[in-house]
């Protein structure tokens, strides 16, 4: 699929305000508007709360602890409710399994008044989800089939839930549906624990809600910030790699000839490579420093055998990570960088 992005929505916002939430949107990625997530205004509003909100089995307490029961007529009669619904997606089905994010209404309002040619969504990855649900029912999902599908249906119910949402209010709009995975770095160790878990196991999960995404024409990412196996997401052919390049900016070279071959056949990469891990970092942090950087990093990626034309022509850059804990000032600083380096990244003929 063709995408225009070259500056990826990331991160928890910090505000409490939702006017200058949508003034930041508005101001910065009115071509390419996101659902905003921001805790600082809502506790429970989080992409784990959004995507695990109203799932078979799971409940939040008073405190918005999760709590994650299987044991239930309750539960296995959901199940049936939710395969139902996977297989026949319609608007009345999709509704049972909404998000209530805090910024909904506001999103709405934009897309409705802009009508962009792209807009990101962040919810759950598979991979995480798994092993989130697997520390609350104290048993490992990812080797019992029927756990599997049912954290493949849960994924794939709230993205078709976005899409359908966003196709009404502008139809002519291609949501990107970015997978967060912050546990998918986990995936070795849990390999060697569960022989069950493998690696075929993994790639057809993500295979099945990719192909899912792209067939209701839209798009779909999967971002992690720790070290992983990239070669499980390019394999399941998502559209979208997103990784910290601040701090791990060779993530990609060890498997340099499978990301050529994946860039070439369309698949983008964000660099994540505006750093926002502190106060003191973003007060010195320049436009320039960050250019230099993306362009140390992406040209290490060609070293090691990338094709130029492809690295550049097909990257996009975004900041590190979330800014709810930054002063305002700072965070909106991080975010101004990105978008403007994004309007740096060399074109290459």
């Amino acid at each position: 699929m063709k995408l225009s992005l070259r500056c990826l929505p990331v991160g928890d916002l910090p505000y409490t305000d939702v006017k200058l939430t949508t003034r930041l949107t508005v101001k910065l990625f009115e071509a390419c508007p996101f659902l905003a997530v921001m805790p600082n205004a809502s506790s429970a509003d989080s992409v784990q709360r959004r995507t695990l909100e109203n799932l078979p089995g799971i409940s939040f307490d008073e405190e918005g602890r999760l709590e994650f029961k299987t044991d239930s007529d309750e539960f296995r009669q959901k199940l049936v409710v939710l395969d139902s619904v996977y297989n026949n997606p319609t608007d009345e089905g999709l509704e049972l399994y909404k998000m209530t994010p805090f910024f909904w209404e506001k999103y709405e309002q934009i897309l409705t008044r802009v009508k962009p040619k792209e807009t990101v969504v962040n919810i759950l990855g598979p991979f995480t989800m798994s092993q989130i649900l697997s520390s609350e029912a104290d048993f490992q999902l990812l080797e019992d089939r029927c756990y599997r599908k049912l954290v493949i249906q849960a994924v794939m119910v709230k993205a078709l839930w976005v899409i359908n949402k966003i196709k009404r209010l502008s139809p002519g709009t291609t949501p990107i549906i970015i997978l967060e995975e912050p546990l998918l770095n986990r995936f070795g160790d849990i390999k060697r624990q569960y022989e069950d878990v493998t690696r075929d196991v993994v790639i057809n999960m993500f295979a099945k809600i990719t192909e899912r995404i792209k067939n209701a024409d839209s798009a779909v990412g999967v971002q992690c910030f720790e070290k992983c196996d990239w070669k499980i997401p390019i394999e399941a052919k998502v559209d979208i790699l997103s990784f910290n390049a601040y701090n791990y900016p060779n993530n990609l070279n060890i498997i340099a000839e499978k990301v050529n071959i994946y860039l070439a056949s369309g698949g983008r990469i964000n660099w994540a490579i505006v750093p926002v891990i502190n106060e003191a970092t973003v007060k010195s942090l320049t436009l320039d420093y960050a250019r230099k950087r993306f362009i140390k990093a992406i040209e290490g990626l060609i070293s090691a055998g990338v094709s130029p034309k492809l690295a550049y022509n097909r990257s996009m850059v975004s900041i590190q990570g979330n800014v709810d804990k930054l002063p305002v000032i700072f965070a909106e600083k991080a975010i101004i960088i990105a978008s403007q380096l994004s309007k740096k990244i060399p074109v290459v003929k």
